[in-house]
Parts: C-alpha cells; sequence; structure tokens
C-alpha cells in the first residue's frame, strides 16, 4: 500500500523527531554568562510548604515607610527601596497574615522580590513580605 499521506505523515514525524533533538541538545548545553531556564524561584507559603523556599531577595530592618513603599536597612547597611501593593503577600514569619498598616518602622523583615530577583535596582515590587515580629524583633538564624 503506496499512499502518499502517509509518506508525507511519517516525513513530517521524522522532522519533529529530529527538531527535539536538536532542541533538547540546545537546552543541555551550557552557556557562560546565561543562568539556566530551569532555575525556580519558590515563594513562600503562608501556612508553610513540604517545599522550601528560595532564599529571601532582601533581609533587614524597616527603616521607612511611605505611599506603599517600604525602605530597608540590611546588616551590611545597605538601603532598599520595596513597593507594595495588593499582589503582595503580608504574613509573620509564622504564618499569620497582617496587613499593610501593621508594618511600623524598626521591625525586621524578609521580602522576596517578584520572580525572587536580587535586589539590585530600586524599588521593585514585593511578592512576599515576612515580619519576623510584629514588635521589633530579629528574625531567628536559620
Amino acid at each position: 500500500m503506496n499512499n502518499p499521506l502517509i509518506a508525507v505523515l511519517k516525513a513530517v514525524a521524522a522532522n519533529a523527531l529530529q527538531a527535539t533533538a536538536i532542541a533538547t541538545a540546545l537546552m543541555l548545553t551550557p552557556i557562560p554568562g546565561i543562568a539556566l531556564a530551569t532555575t525556580q524561584c519558590v515563594l513562600p507559603a503562608a501556612d508553610g510548604d513540604d517545599i522550601p523556599p528560595s532564599p529571601p531577595s532582601v533581609t533587614g530592618k524597616i527603616v521607612k515607610i511611605h505611599n506603599h513603599r517600604l525602605t530597608v536597612q540590611t546588616k551590611a547597611g545597605l538601603v532598599h527601596r520595596t513597593i507594595v501593593n495588593d499582589g503582595t503577600g503580608l504574613w509573620t514569619v509564622y504564618g499569620g497574615g497582617i496587613e499593610e498598616t501593621d508594618l511600623k518602622v524598626g521591625q525586621h523583615v524578609l521580602i522576596w522580590l517578584q520572580d525572587c530577583r536580587h535586589a539590585e535596582e530600586t524599588p521593585q515590587v514585593a511578592a512576599v513580605v515576612q515580619v519576623c515580629s510584629l514588635a521589633a524583633e530579629v528574625c531567628a538564624e536559620q
């Protein structure tokens, strides 16, 4: 049985397999200076999760709050400005939800920026802000 449609489908399948093999090889080939696309951002969950979160983007003490922006100073003395919006998760390190009005100068915070970005350019939008305590207490060392 010599059907031209079957011959075309076989050729298309062979080309698809070859394209898949090439794409797979390209994904597995390390390229210097470019991070792998498989790096995942794992944000902390309010009530905890089995998967540990990515390290926070910023850890420090709130030194100023104004117009949905937090200014946080790190232990090293660096200052980072972060935007808190309606999509920002706000809770304590123990999982209890808080409101933006609960954030106060002097509180110690852990901040995860959107996509777990590094705190280079400021201000950036916070995905999650965790306070160590509603009082001005330092976070427990992990």
